[in-house]
């Protein structure tokens, strides 16, 4: 007990540091989905205290570096195996007022089959995104497969995603693809520690080289607490292994789950 309860002071601590500086915002999607009629509410947080580039923000070139990101999320369970979702995302860069940027809804978060039933637990997810026109003139589609496979304690997760623009003057800009995956330690039911990697190739037909794609590592963790374990923290630090890539990002995800 002494020893958990210093993971949540050490917890606590950080989300002090990170939400007070703190779209980019980074989650590898897991099989599971919610039970039906189940809600869970998220709020989502990323800081980059380190970035060498810029980009467009309302008009304006502003730096990376200080981005603070929010974004607020309602899931709902419509079945044992469907899970839709609806997010508002905020963005600050440093010097600027915080703005909302994007909608986003999750029209699907779907399990394929019951879980071991197949050699690899699968799921789908598919998202939409909606940009304020001053921020950004393309809508977005997104499809995610989600692979997932347990080896007693070890869960390894595999994303490979794909993003497409269905308006504005780049709609016929083709496919774009990324790669992300997740290892996990699930032996403990209260804490489990993460490593993640993020990779966004650029176009399907003609992937980047790898100096010329985001890639990004993140040492991370999920705590779990409450009588049900309903609340979960999700947080890490990601480091930029690329040129293209931002060089700190913090994160957090912090949700409940209710009836």
């Amino acid at each position: 007990m002494r020893n958990f309860n210093k993971v949540i002071l050490f917890s606590l601590l950080f989300l002090c540091i990170a939400g007070a500086a703190r779209s980019q915002f980074y989650k590898v999607y897991g099989y599971t989905t919610l039970d039906p009629s189940e809600k869970e509410l998220v709020y989502w947080t990323s800081y980059i205290p380190s970035s060498d580039h810029t980009y467009s923000f309302f008009g304006n070139d502003v730096s990376r570096k200080d981005l603070v990101a929010h974004s607020i999320e309602f899931e709902y369970g419509l079945s044992p195996v469907w899970t839709v979702a609806f997010y508002m995302d905020f963005e600050q860069p440093a010097g600027e007022s915080l703005k909302w940027v994007r909608t986003k809804a999750v029209m699907f978060h779907y399990a394929l089959f019951e879980k071991g039933q197949l050699p690899v637990d699968l799921a789908l997810y598919g998202e939409y995104k909606l940009p304020r026109k001053d921020y950004e003139i393309s809508e977005e589609l997104e499809f995610k497969l989600i692979m997932e496979k347990d080896f007693g304690s070890h869960r390894f997760i595999l994303n490979p995603t794909f993003e497409k623009k269905i308006s504005g003057p780049y709609i016929d800009e083709g496919v774009e693809f990324a790669l992300n995956g997740a290892y996990t330690f699930i032996r403990s039911l209260r804490f489990q520690p993460r490593i993640e990697y993020y990779s966004k190739m650029g176009e399907l037909y003609d992937l980047d080289i790898y100096g010329d794609q985001k890639n990004y590592i993140f040492p991370s963790f999920d705590l779990f607490f409450g009588k049900y374990y309903q609340f979960r923290w999700h947080a890490g630090v990601g480091f930029g292994l690329t040129n293209p890539a931002d060089n700190i990002i913090i994160k957090s995800i912090f949700s409940f789950e209710f009836f």
